[in-house]
């Protein structure tokens, strides 16, 4: 008996599935179009320790010909909630799902008008349309919020503006609660104007092939001196979980500095790159399809940047004139006590 062609081979595996494809009803088919397309380009897995192939024998079998659309949307979302990724959302013209832990907790405990009043005394300077505020909190001690990376020249000229400022100061409140995220290049671009020397902060890779370990080579970020004046006196960096996105990048940048201590709640835990794609129905999900890791390896996605002094605010706090993690802050600048984290005592290590 002759032997089938490579040729032949290939097009009857294609003539099956795409027969098979056609057999499925559309809700089956959306379903595996969505598995399938996380299955190959989601990048976070591996440190999620996610078993996919698990959540498919789970879930696929709760869809069949009789599924409605809103029974749909619910076992996607059930599915696609396993990831505890904020940049992981699905969307139809109904209703919407983020996989993350944003989307269950209330925005609460930061509010810039009394940060403006009471704080910075109504005496702060506005950039950017309002995108970064700055001002003296005391005659030594400064403060600036921005509320998301966009715009790469702009924001580093207007943070050398402020490094300007504030050079005589013998601390810097630097805050990125509310920051939804944007550009890490505008980040690190930002983070340079802090850094005493250059120093590794994040290492990414794209997801490429079938392979849930399969990786195109990394790329490496560094923070390191930039612009005319650096700002290396200690800084206090205010982070809670609406810091997003590039804002977790931000403060994972930050962390690496000695000189730098974060204060309040661990950021939102939500790093990798995303793309858009599209069920055959029109709904519209997107797929983080990058990993990233710290200066060491370990990866943040799901769990946030912790802050070295845990310091919760809330709506009564707020209601009362209180923010506690800037009061914390100008605290620990004005004690004069901050110590470089290179100076801390390291915790040792336990060997058999």
């Amino acid at each position: 008996m002759k032997k089938m062609s490579g040729l032949f081979i290939v097009l009857f595996i294609l003539s099956v599935t795409g027969s098979w494809m056609q057999e499925l009803s559309k809700p089956e088919k959306n379903f595996e179009h969505l598995w399938k397309t996380m299955d190959e380009e989601y990048g976070i897995f591996l440190p999620k320790r996610v078993d996919w192939d698990l959540l498919y024998k789970v879930y696929r079998p709760k869809v069949t010909p009789e599924t409605t659309d809103e029974e749909l949307f619910d076992i996607l979302a059930q599915m696609l909630g396993h990831l505890n990724d904020n940049h992981v959302h699905l969307r139809s013209p109904f209703k919407s799902f983020g996989a993350g832990i944003l989307q269950e907790i209330e925005r609460e405990g930061f509010s810039r008008s009394l940060i403006q009043e009471k704080f910075l005394k109504n005496k702060f300077e506005e950039r950017l349309k309002g995108r970064f505020i700055f001002g003296f909190v005391n005659e030594s001690i400064g403060y600036f919020h921005f509320g998301g990376f966009m715009g790469l020249k702009q924001s580093a000229e207007v943070v050398d503006e402020i490094v300007e400022t504030f050079k005589d100061c013998k601390g810097l409140i630097i805050d990125i609660r509310n920051n939804g995220g944007g550009d890490d290049r505008v980040g690190k671009a930002i983070a340079d104007r802090f850094a005493d020397k250059k120093r590794l902060y994040m290492t990414t890779q794209i997801r490429s092939g079938p392979n849930h370990d399969d990786f195109k080579p990394p790329k490496y970020f560094y923070v390191e001196p930039g612009g005319p004046r650096q700002f290396t006196k200690p800084i206090i960096l205010l982070i809670h979980r609406h810091s997003i996105s590039a804002a977790d990048n931000f403060a994972m940048a930050m962390r690496t500095l000695p000189h730098v201590t974060l204060v309040g709640e661990t950021t939102s835990g939500c790093q990798a790159d995303q793309h858009g794609a599209r069920l055959p129905n029109g709904w519209h999900f997107s797929v983080s399809y990058t990993l990233f890791v710290d200066q060491d390896g370990f990866c943040w996605e799901g769990i946030g940047i912790p802050p070295d002094l845990r310091q919760i605010n809330r709506h009564e706090d707020i209601n009362n004139g209180r923010d506690k993690p800037l009061e914390l802050a100008i605290e620990l600048i004005n004690s004069g006590a901050l110590k470089k984290r290179a100076e801390l005592p390291k915790f040792p290590i336990i060997k058999e």
